[in-house]
């Protein structure tokens, strides 16, 4: 039987867990609205995951290039492109969780599948230095620390996310049995 090596829907179970331990009850409710957050994110299911955050969030990724995403619209047409793209069957594997009245902070890493060809237009064609085929498909990996600030109510007021490096960095190639059978390609 072959090995799953990434599995989205796994995603959100460590911030269950934590939900459950947690005797605070802002705290609780705070995790629990990160957590989902992430599934609806994760399932592609844009209202909802819309309904997760304040009126105008703002996001920030901070990465290689930076970038901010400010007010409800960028953020809607943010999620509308990751979506249509597939780019949200991402899996978080989370190995803290920190938490007070303004937030929480998630930290572990990201796991990523893209298709040869995207990550030959991203720059990279070759993988363990062999050439990309478009059909190719490659696992990427990379720490992830995201600070999840609350906002009135509970809901989040967006994101601020840092990547340790390129996804790049530690890219394989998998197999399509690699994938749980619910993953889209």
């Amino acid at each position: 039987m072959p090995t799953i090596e990434i599995d989205p829907h796994r995603s959100w179970l460590a911030l269950e867990a934590r939900a459950e331990q947690e005797r605070n009850d802002v705290h609780r409710a705070l995790i629990l609205e990160v957590r989902a957050h992430m599934e609806f994110e994760i399932k592609g299911e844009l209202e909802p995951l819309m309904d997760t955050l304040v009126t105008e969030p703002v996001y920030h990724f901070w990465r290689e290039n930076p970038f901010v995403l400010e007010g409800r619209a960028a953020v809607r047409g943010f999620y509308q492109n990751m979506i249509a793209a597939g780019a949200n069957q991402f899996q978080v594997v989370v190995d803290r969780i920190l938490v007070d009245d303004g937030g929480v902070i998630t930290e572990g890493q990201v796991r990523q599948v893209y298709r040869g060809a995207q990550i030959i237009a991203m720059g990279k064609p070759e993988l363990e230095g062999k050439p990309l085929d478009a059909d190719d498909l490659v696992l990427t990996t990379t720490q992830l620390i995201t600070v999840w600030p609350a906002g009135a109510g509970g809901k989040l007021v967006g994101e601020d996310i840092y990547l340790a490096h390129s996804p790049l960095r530690n890219a394989r190639r998998i197999q399509r049995d690699a994938l749980p059978d619910y993953y889209r390609l």
